[in-house]
């Protein structure tokens, strides 16, 4: 409308000037007769006086001006009129009409809801009603208007389980008209610590107090759960309208960490991210908020820290120890066979019941056998095999009676050891307790462990073609440090990845050397054919 009147304006202005400029022509014109006619008339006066002729004629031609004006000024008018009533068609044209046009829903309910679920491909939303906890399923399409806290209009994809929304819906049709994030809500983002008091339905964040009601939604993620499933570790967002809560949304939750194969650490600490959390005990498990953690476990002089350790939410994580518990002493089974029957054992001084397998570390032994009218013995056993045998046989004393100890040793040893390494199997067996260096003077004591063979070494456990025989369903692994070159018999067998080296299980005798850097340790390893894993644990530090 104000862009027509600008326009009708200059017309009107137009019609008006131009019909003034032509009353202003007319009016000279007739002026300019009555002067004419005057002149002409004083002229006649001169000769013939008392001559009417000349006002008659001004009085006839003023008549004619009066009328030519009004006339013009009418027909201005008249095209004025003409303009508008152009104007007002254009300015009104016919509405049209279309036939079986629908009609846009119409709202007839409002409510405030927390958004349930929102799905897109059945374009419904599942809301509910926080006056009367009822749940409502809802049609919307690409005419609902829905906006966020802002006012911009968003696609209803964009809303969240647990947004609060206020909702105008076509309550016949069950369709949403209007759907806007509420601008009446609060929200607490971060808060840990929350308080429950059940019985008073009551929430607690610091020293803010929430009521809420059965319309209360505690969710994880997209999941439905209890308040009482909330630790005050726990971080969660508290949303609401006035003082009443709505909706508690976990954003970071908690899982658990046990323990595998911590029989060597129990009655230890244990210690997270560097600080002192408990004593380690049986099937321990402790509930630690999600995230990484840097995980120390020590008693006594043994001591192992696994830098990231991962709990995840609502998951426990299980950490193996295995690769970090004590790692026992290599040991053998010696076999002694001891004649006469009767006769006392005694190992590093100590009496020893020999009539089954002795168990001992690996190492060097002083033996000592002795017995009633017979030669006592003394020597040196090395245990270096996981099985082995040795024997001892003392002879008579002399027929005079001479006490056993003043007279050197003749008992002979007639060593049977199944697997060992011949540079350490050399046994000290005189009776004055020096080294033997002659394996052949049997009556200072022989001490060869090795068997009757002086050459028996770990390639005797090669087959003919010279090849180790193989279990081919087990392994040798060798826990040690990281970047640990691993060798046996000299033969380079990898690197220690990850604390542990893994190859064939070769089955026999053999010298394991474990080398980091400048340092290098040798152990001498019997891998049995037992059915298992072959392990064995060594560490630098």
């Amino acid at each position: 409308m104000a862009g027509r009147s600008f326009q009708t304006r200059p017309r009107f202005l137009v019609y008006g000037l131009r019909h003034l400029i032509f009353c202003i022509c007319v009016m000279a014109f007739a002026e300019g007769q009555v002067i004419f006619l005057d002149k002409q008339a004083g002229g006649n006066q001169r000769h013939k006086k008392g001559t009417g002729a000349s006002k008659g004629a001004v009085i006839i031609l003023m008549l004619l001006s009066a009328v030519m004006i009004i006339a013009v000024a009418a027909f201005g008018i008249a095209g004025k009129n003409r303009e508008n009533d152009r104007q007002v068609v254009a300015a009104s044209p016919p509405s049209p009409t279309v036939s079986g046009a629908a009609t846009p829903p119409q709202a007839d309910q409002y409510f405030t809801a927390i958004v349930e679920a929102v799905n897109t491909e059945s374009y419904t939303m599942q809301l509910c009603n926080v006056e009367n906890s009822e749940v409502l399923l809802l049609d919307y399409s690409s005419a609902t208007d829905i906006r966020d806290k802002y006012g911009r209009q968003i696609v209803a994809g964009q809303l969240d389980a647990g947004d609060i929304v206020k909702v105008g819906c076509d309550g016949q049709a069950r369709k949403a008209v209007a759907v806007s994030i509420s601008d009446e809500i609060w929200e607490f983002v971060g808060q840990t610590g929350i308080g429950v008091a059940e019985n008073r339905n009551i929430i607690s964040s610091g020293d803010y107090r929430f009521t809420y009601s059965e319309s209360l939604h505690v969710l994880d993620g997209t999941e439905y759960i209890k308040l009482k499933d909330i630790l005050r570790s726990d971080t969660v967002t508290l949303r609401g309208i006035g003082t009443e809560v709505y909706v508690v949304l976990l954003t970071r939750g908690h899982g658990y960490l046990s323990f595998l194969e911590y029989e060597d650490y129990l009655g230890g600490s244990l210690l997270i991210n560097r600080q002192f959390v408990s004593q380690i005990t049986e099937d321990m498990s402790l509930t630690l908020t999600e995230g990484s953690y840097r995980v120390t476990v020590e008693k006594d002089d043994l001591s192992a820290t696994i830098e990231k350790v991962v709990v995840k939410r609502n998951e426990t994580t299980t950490l193996d120890l295995t690769p970090y518990a004590r790692v026992p002493e290599p040991t053998g089974q010696v076999t002694f066979q001891i004649s006469p029957a009767g006769a006392l054992l005694f190992v590093d001084g100590e009496n020893t019941y020999y009539g089954e397998p002795v168990s001992l570390d690996y190492g060097a032994y002083e033996i000592r056998v002795e017995s009633g009218g017979y030669v006592a013995y003394n020597g040196t056993i090395h245990v270096n095999s996981a099985t082995m045998t040795v024997s001892v046989s003392l002879p008579e004393t002399q027929g005079d009676g001479s006490d056993s100890e003043s007279t050197e040793g003749e008992g002979e040893i007639i060593g049977s050891e199944e697997a060992g390494d011949p540079s350490n199997s050399n046994t000290d067996s005189n009776g004055s307790g020096q080294e033997d260096t002659d394996s052949d003077n049997t009556n200072q004591g022989d001490a060869n462990q090795g068997g009757s063979d002086s050459d028996n070494t770990s390639e005797n456990n090669n087959s003919s073609d010279g090849s180790y025989p193989v279990d081919k369903d087990h392994f040798i692994i060798i826990y040690s440090d990281d970047e640990v070159e691993v060798y046996l018999d000299g033969d380079y067998m990898g690197v220690t990845e990850d604390g542990q080296a893994m190859m064939e299980k070769f089955i026999g005798s053999f010298t394991l050397e474990l080398i980091k850097g400048d340092e290098t340790k040798s152990y001498i390893i019997q891998v049995d054919d037992d059915g298992e894993d072959f392990i064995f644990r060594r560490y630098f530090e």
